[in-house]
């Protein structure tokens, strides 16, 4: 008997058949065929025209793949092209060499010997964290960490001078400008980062409430050109401590104020520039005897009420620079006596010139007749006489400025 492939839905009715009498066989059985027939052929009714839609859609659905495959081909080729010139492509700044790089990440700085923040977007920090390759040049640029500011630091001090002594490591062998201001911090911490960088120092800038933040520079500073010292107001108290800097061959630039000058003991004698704040000039003329070397000096100088003397003159010989910021009141015998045949450019309170109630123009043709000097800047501060005067009486003077709206006002 041949192999018919029978329905799912038969099977279990002919295991039924095969299991019944035989006298009921004949009876299911026409009762089946009369209800399942039916059925079957809307069955392969159904199948046979899903055949025939399929035989529509298939070749369809392949030509629509086939479409799809070429648009996928081409999109892969151009996908590799894009990353073929991405690959090939580098940014001009990679193309330059690490040297010149450097170079670069150092005018993004302050000028040196100003120094750049500790933290925050203008410090070389920011430099270490754009990619690996910048880390490594800055890391390896020593410049680009020798100038250090500790001002405006009030809280997490340990910190800072943590990380200024991370930054004079980074230095490597440059010469090193730093500025701290004292807020009553610990400077013992500060000082035990500085102290063994101390023959590195070249620019010191200091701000201090006591004398113990000068423990920092006592000792030899072999490449120290500038140092200045003030003290904070209402914070520092008068002691007999001396400070003597010495073996101090390049310092030239000094700037000090009333409190500092007595607590620092300096060679004078080799100073070329000079900035004296609220001095008296009793005090100031004393000093600027011991510098036979001055090119620039700036002065604040305050009134003395003490008996004095008067003045002997004062030559400085290689003066050309000479600023007053005082106050109307000063010692106008101060001036007076002062010789400076190299001066080049003067600037001075208007009540300066005014000496016993004399005109200030007369006063400053004196000057000029006394030193000998040709004068090619003035600048005339608290002025109330206009500066078309002042032209007429000094016409070999290239530039004159006068300056009505200074604070320091003639009586």
């Amino acid at each position: 008997m041949p192999f018919l492939l029978v329905p799912h839905y038969l099977h279990r009715r002919l295991r039924v058949l095969a299991i019944l009498p035989k006298d009921k066989r004949r009876r299911t059985s026409s009762a089946y065929e009369k209800i399942e027939t039916p059925t079957m052929l809307d069955s392969l009714k159904a199948d046979r025209a899903f055949l025939a839609q399929t035989n529509v859609q298939i070749p369809e659905l392949e030509m629509q793949l086939s479409a799809l495959e070429r648009l996928l081909a081409v999109l892969r080729i151009a996908r590799r092209t894009a990353q073929e010139r991405l690959d090939s492509y580098t940014y001009p700044l990679s193309t330059l060499p690490n040297e010149l790089i450097g170079e670069i990440f150092l005018c993004f700085l302050p000028p040196y010997p100003q120094p750049p923040p500790l933290v925050g977007r203008l410090s070389p920090t920011c430099l270490t964290q754009v990619c690996r390759r910048w880390r490594d040049i800055s890391l390896t640029t020593p410049a680009l960490w020798r100038g250090i500011a500790l001002t405006g630091v009030r809280r997490n001090w340990e910190v800072a001078a943590s990380l200024a002594g991370l930054w004079m490591q980074r230095s490597g062998n440059c010469p090193l400008s730093i500025h701290i201001t004292d807020y009553g911090q610990d400077l013992p911490s500060l000082a035990a980062s500085v102290v063994p960088h101390r023959s590195r120092l070249e620019h010191v800038t200091m701000e201090l409430r006591t004398t113990k933040g000068l423990s920092m520079i006592r000792g030899p500073l072999p490449l120290l050109l500038s140092l200045s010292v003030r003290f904070i107001s209402g914070f520092m108290y008068r002691s007999d401590t001396i400070v003597p800097l010495q073996n101090l061959p390049l310092l030239a630039t000094v700037v000090l104020d009333d409190l500092g000058i007595p607590h620092v003991a300096l060679p004078w004698s080799q100073m070329t520039s000079i900035t004296l704040m609220c001095i008296y000039s009793t005090h100031c003329a004393s000093i600027l005897r011991q510098t036979p070397l001055l090119v620039h000096c700036t002065l604040q100088l305050w009134v003395s009420y003490e008996q004095q003397d008067e003045f002997a003159d004062l030559v400085l010989p290689r003066l050309e620079t000479l600023i007053f910021k005082a106050d109307s009141r000063v010692d106008v015998d101060f001036f007076r006596c002062l010789v400076t045949p190299a001066l080049l450019r003067l600037e001075v309170p208007e009540g300066f010139l005014a000496i016993s109630a004399c005109d200030p123009i007369e006063s400053l043709t004196t000057f000029i007749s006394r030193s000998a000097c040709h004068l090619r800047e003035l600048q005339v501060t608290g002025s109330y006489s206009s500066e078309g005067a002042y032209r007429n009486a000094f016409p070999s003077i290239a530039t004159i400025l006068v300056d009505r709206d200074s604070d320091y006002d003639s009586e």
